[in-house]
């Protein structure tokens, strides 16, 4: 089963009674203000049969007045304060089917991640206890290769929504031209504290694009750091992988048994602070991410690990992290 957390609300992309359940606990979780400001990386977790997915930091919804179906920047949504526009494709197509439109604005290929860009219009109201989301699977070169997705959305007006996805790829993607196809389903118009609704599409999109400009800027560091946690399973980071559009730690697990949130918390060598967020855990590998971008003029990170045991019934926040090994320097440049 695939899994999709949208502004901290995590749910699975299996439309059903866990669905429900998922976007209450996601509501309560993201309304609660001092948790949030406590701990960007804040997560609602259902485990699936092939991972979890983790949520990332929560941009917020900004109500704004009156903005049609339009392409935007999808820096502004990841917090990236650098031009993307070499490694963007845009597509600029829209579908409409079921009282609902849903536009592919544009997306970037950051080799095992496809960053999309959607409105979505539904020709009813969305009620202040409602939000729209869409959920895709995407095909590359014919092949479906998505397991699991993270993002943010926000409200620009009563009928409108606008939304970034990273979706998690399988494999890192091989180089040129790709064809991609990214299938939306449904379309679920969540409530709080209410049933949700499902409304069939599906809302298909088809075009070309490629990651290679983005993949030649991109710094990859072998690591071999290791460190276990409280039940006895090993963390084993691999490689630090770095570019323009972010940074990711990628990891691996041994004697997995039970689910963790893991943060690396720590400074460069400017003194200023940085941490790495769990994104995506598989059942024997995992993903981090930074929460802000890492200074260009850094040259290497003092990080130190701190982890979580969470519940996979509830997935409520919790936020006794303690450390779980040793510092480590990781030397960027």
């Amino acid at each position: 089963m695939n899994d999709i957390n949208i502004d901290n609300i995590k749910v699975s992309l299996r439309l059903d009674e866990v669905i429900n359940n998922a976007v209450n606990e996601g509501y309560k979780n993201v309304n609660n203000k001092n948790s949030i400001l406590k701990k960007l990386a804040i997560t609602v977790v259902i485990v699936g049969s092939i991972g979890i997915t983790l949520s990332g930091t929560s941009f917020g919804e900004r109500v704004l007045a009156n903005i049609g179906l339009e392409a935007f920047d999808i820096g502004n949504y990841i917090g990236v304060n650098k031009n993307l526009k070499d490694y963007t494709t845009v597509v600029d197509s829209s579908v409409t089917k079921n009282g609902i439109t849903v536009q592919l604005n544009e997306v970037i290929l950051d080799r095992d991640e496809l960053i999309v860009s959607t409105t979505t219009k539904i020709d009813t109201a969305i009620e202040s206890n409602e939000s729209l989301l869409v959920f895709g699977d995407v095909y590359i070169n014919g092949k479906k290769i998505s397991e699991g997705a993270e993002g943010s959305k926000e409200q620009i007006d009563q009928y409108t929504m606008e939304s970034i996805l990273k979706y998690n790829l399988k494999d890192d993607l091989p180089n040129g031209e790709l064809d991609i196809k990214i299938k939306y389903r449904e379309a679920l118009l969540s409530r709080e504290n209410s049933n949700s609704e499902e409304i069939k599409g599906p809302w298909e999109f088809e075009f070309k694009a490629s990651g290679d400009t983005l993949v030649a800027k991109t710094t990859n560091i072998k690591l071999n750091n290791s460190f276990k946690l409280d039940n006895g399973q090993k963390v084993i980071l691999n490689e630090y992988r770095s570019n323009d559009v972010g940074t990711k730690i990628y990891y691996d697990m041994k004697d997995k048994d039970e689910a963790y949130d893991i943060i690396l918390r720590g400074y460069d060598d400017l003194g200023n602070e940085v941490s790495f967020y769990s994104s995506y855990e598989g059942k024997n590998d995992g993903v981090m991410k930074n929460e802000s971008e890492i200074s260009a003029y850094a040259s290497k990170l003092v990080l130190t690990p701190y982890a979580v045991a969470y519940s996979e019934k509830s997935g409520k926040i919790n936020d006794n992290y303690h450390q779980v090994g040793e510092e480590f320097t990781i030397e960027i440049k």
